[in-house]
């Protein structure tokens, strides 16, 4: 019996090794460094051949498990359609060829993500993500301690570590992230905690160490997150009010940000120009108005050759790399049309967090991480990058949604059967799962 089951463990092993490395490639930490540039973060032939193979294992892996694949298809659909509009705009871009082969990279990109989702439970991923992070942490903190010529700016922002990134807000921002991944495994797996709280303290230091403002409002937001969660244990009343709180909070903070941003910039200490973005939006949006339905074709906007970009660089006399705003930035590539489908499938997975975050903890996990997202998603490009982390987990998060509402349905229908033995700890009640998580 030992020798049958030896290759099974062994082959879902190598399966958890091929996903630490390829989200440590996705990550772009270092790898852009090398085969890339700030001005073309898309690199060479040799940076997008690399990525082949990694798309091909996507697919194989995810045709082995079609039936949690057509689970997030039919649940959240919003993301594939999306990243179809992408390849699809080649048809209308300013720049078919390119439209062409970054839509196939978003797309890719996306299914990696329903990939870990289909792939691995909450646990699996949860912890996965804290490995890739300790290993992302320890690099960058080396990088900037040991080589401070390669890991700290010395032109603009003199001082400020960037680590294994181009700039200091991707090292900040991504470690902002981080924290919030290991203050949560920090409360549900009592027995790797050193692991996780030395993870924990190398991110904090990290975004201090980047000096960005943006990524520890970041980082408070998280630990706010945490700190609510821990609040709402002390009865059903206070989850309940708790929960109606975050709900009105994050709406509340959705007009400030729509109808009266100086109130935001205030808090962080920035002014109404965000370091010159609101200018920015404001000639972007204007762009947009010429083509406000399908966009400019995905990733075809900010080409080196692209006239209204130039336009841009003209107007605000600075080369502007990107749009420096999630939503502008989609809007861009695919239009209104395409922002409008994002933004609903984001709120139905948003509330399907929200609604069972009193029942599962790992919706916890899937709310925290969507307010980062959207709070990162003020002021930097990061929906729908290809090959970016970012990106892969969101996708992952919203995929294990879409998998848990299935689930709830079909345990619905089984309410008359014995109940089943749980074995993902995370899966448990709160009450009985602090310290469970193996």
């Amino acid at each position: 019996m030992s020798r049958s089951i030896a290759p099974a463990i062994s082959l879902r092993t190598l399966e958890y090794c091929a996903i630490i490395l390829f989200l440590l490639m996705f990550s772009q930490a270092l790898l852009g460094r090398l085969f890339a540039s700030e001005e073309n973060p898309e690199g060479g032939a040799f940076l997008r051949y690399i990525w082949l193979p990694i798309y091909g294992y996507a697919v194989l892996a995810l045709a082995l498990r079609w039936r949690n694949f057509l689970t997030i298809l039919l649940r959240s659909p919003g993301l594939t359609i999306i990243c179809l509009m992408a390849v699809a705009s080649m048809l209308w871009s300013i720049d078919p060829g390119t439209s062409l082969r970054r839509g196939i990279a978003i797309f890719f990109t996306t299914m990696f993500g329903f990939y870990i989702a289909s792939a691995l439970s909450w646990r699996e991923m949860i912890t996965i993500l804290g490995i890739v992070w300790i290993i992302l942490g320890i690099g960058n903190f080396l990088a900037g301690a040991l080589v401070p010529g390669f890991g700290v700016m010395h032109e603009i922002h003199v001082g400020a570590w960037r680590g294994l990134w181009f700039e200091k807000n991707a090292m900040g921002g991504n470690f902002a992230r981080a924290a919030f991944i290991f203050g949560f495994l920090l409360m549900m797996d009592k027995h790797r905690r050193k692991i996780w709280g030395f993870g924990f303290i190398l991110s904090v230091m990290l975004v201090l160490l980047s000096t960005s403002k943006t990524s520890l409002l970041g980082m408070l937001l998280g630990f706010g997150v945490l700190v609510l969660y821990l609040w709402m244990q002390q009865g059903k009343l206070v989850t309940v009010s708790t929960l109606w709180l975050i709900l009105a909070s994050s709406l509340a903070a959705t007009f400030v940000v729509i109808l009266a941003p100086e109130v935001l910039v205030k808090i962080i200490g920035r002014d109404l120009t965000f370091t010159g973005r609101t200018y920015i939006w404001e000639v972007l949006i204007d762009l947009i108005g010429q083509r406000p339905v399908l966009g400019y074709g995905y990733g075809a906007f900010w080409g080196e050759y692209s006239a209204p970009a130039n336009m841009v660089r003209t107007i605000t006399e600075w080369p502007v790399p990107t749009a420096h705003n999630g939503i502008i930035e989609v809007a861009l590539a695919i239009g209104w049309l395409g922002v409008a489908i994002f933004l609903f499938d984001f709120v139905l997975n948003f509330f399907r967090a929200a609604f069972t975050v009193h029942k599962r903890p790992t919706s916890l996990f899937a709310l925290g991480i969507f307010l980062l997202f959207v709070l990162f998603s003020i002021s930097e490009s990061v929906i729908m990058q290809q090959n970016s982390l970012a990106w892969v987990s969101y996708s992952a998060i919203v995929g294990r949604l879409s998998i848990d509402a299935r689930e709830r349905v079909e345990a619905a229908r089984r309410v008359k059967s014995p109940p089943r033995e749980i074995s993902n700890p995370l899966d448990l009640p709160v009450p009985a799962l602090r310290g469970r998580l193996r």
